[in-house]
């Protein structure tokens, strides 16, 4: 049985803890592509990890790994600088909120620890339960009634877009619309497609986050 197959078992399973998840999540293996560690970086790249740490605190493993291709890394950081930080930093709660679903619908859903394992903090910060969190690796969203109707729709449309569904579900993307302006929903939308590219990257390249207390500091709490 594959490590991905273990991850999904354990997602699907009622009795499964958020932490279980990410545990059953974790790549035994050592990444595929080294990181670059602090320290050993070229000038180009001590500005991106210069960047990371006014943005999360600290250099992220995946940065780390993205940094043997500069320009990926930057293109990353971009988003987070403009759009995910910017949005905590300006105090938009419900906007991060919303967010935070769009990023770890599919990152649960493709079993990434790295990304789900950093994304799970954040949601906490932002008030998500550990049984609401447990609720979408299982699937149970729908019937957990702590999520207000916008959360289930943010939900299952990311659902869609992550199970590439999205261009026949005219219902999930009409839920959006009764809730969302355009400019949110190209937001959303694309929050969880670049997403759906991390996970698969992180998953390709055995990539897992750093450990408990070690990651990146939101600013949330």
């Amino acid at each position: 049985m594959s490590q991905a197959d273990i991850s999904d078992n354990t997602a699907s399973s009622p009795e499964a803890t958020i932490d279980d998840v990410l545990g059953a999540m974790a790549c035994p293996i050592a990444t595929r592509v080294p990181l670059i560690e602090p320290g050993t970086e070229t000038p180009e790249v001590a500005g991106i990890y210069d960047q990371c740490r006014d943005l999360y605190g600290m250099v992220p493993k995946f940065i780390q790994l993205l940094a043997h291709a500069p320009g990926t890394a930057k293109s990353f950081l971009k988003f987070d600088e403009e759009i995910k930080v910017a949005a905590l930093r300006a105090g938009e709660r419900e906007r991060s909120r919303m967010q935070v679903l769009a990023i770890l619908k599919p990152s649960l859903d493709n079993s990434c620890h790295n990304c789900s394992h950093h994304n799970v903090n954040l949601a906490r910060g932002l008030g998500y339960s550990d049984a609401q969190l447990a609720a979408i690796a299982a699937g149970t969203w729908r019937e957990n009634d702590d999520f207000s109707e916008q959360e289930k729709v943010v939900l299952d449309w990311s659902d869609a877009v992550t199970h590439m569904s999205a261009a026949r579900d005219q219902a999930a993307f009409d839920a959006m619309g009764e809730h969302f302006s355009h400019e949110e929903i190209v937001e959303l939308t694309y929050t969880t497609a670049l997403w759906n590219c991390t996970n698969r990257l992180a998953e390709a390249l055995h990539l897992t986050a750093e450990p408990p207390g070690k990651g990146i500091d939101w600013g949330t709490d």
